[in-house]
């Protein structure tokens, strides 16, 4: 171990965020709708064991061996069925990292030739698609509501090893949750970790305008 091997080790390494459980990636699909670009989103199954009923983009876990944007693109084409044919993905937006150690990539991709109403998802993971123009996100601001989690103190954890004069208290964590109130129906609201993504794609798309 040297100078010379740690330097050549540090010009080929990608920093990644410390402490990840897994890593996801999704995909904001871009459709056109009677001549407007709109976003597809899913309705999660009822069948799956979690985020049951859900909004959420098309995407999933990140495969041992696979990049997130061949993730992005292989879990698209299975929950939609659709021809890979007729997906393009231009580029990857910002990604999130949530309060459970996982990391979410996010790719912007365009639909060609594909008609919503016909899609036919994949029953065991998609009840149904719809869309949402993508003006509701580039035009009006998410309603963000604050949430506490409260820590427990008799959560197990070895407060006694922590030297009390030196290390701050541990305090109640706040999150941020996102809403976009802009779909047709109630049950279509796009909220939470989904919503925060969109507002990534959102931010980083209104540099355009």
């Amino acid at each position: 171990m040297n100078k010379e091997k740690i330097t050549r080790l540090l010009e080929n390494h990608r920093p990644e965020p410390l402490g990840l459980d897994h890593r996801y990636a999704v995909l904001c699909a871009l459709v056109e709708v009677e001549g407007e670009l709109h976003v597809l989103f899913e309705k999660r199954s009822a069948h799956l064991k979690s985020h049951t009923g859900e909004v959420s983009l098309p995407g999933g876990r990140i495969e041992e061996g696979e990049t997130p944007e061949e993730a992005a693109f292989r879990e698209t084409i299975e929950e939609l069925r659709i021809d890979p044919a007729c997906l393009e993905i231009l580029g990857e937006s910002d990604y999130l990292v949530t309060r459970q150690s996982k990391a979410v990539h996010c790719f912007i991709g365009v639909l060609h030739g594909v008609d919503v109403a016909a899609i036919d998802p994949e029953p065991a993971e998609v009840a149904y698609v719809f869309t949402v123009p993508l003006s509701v996100f580039l035009e009006t601001e998410p309603e963000v509501h604050p949430i506490e989690f409260k820590k427990d103190n008799d959560d197990g954890f070895p407060y006694e090893l922590i030297p009390t004069t030196t290390v701050a208290p541990f305090n109640n964590y706040i999150d941020r949750i996102f809403f976009y109130k802009g779909a047709e129906k109630k049950e279509q609201i796009v909220w939470g970790m989904t919503a925060k993504i969109m507002y990534g794609v959102a931010k980083l798309l209104k540099t355009l305008l």
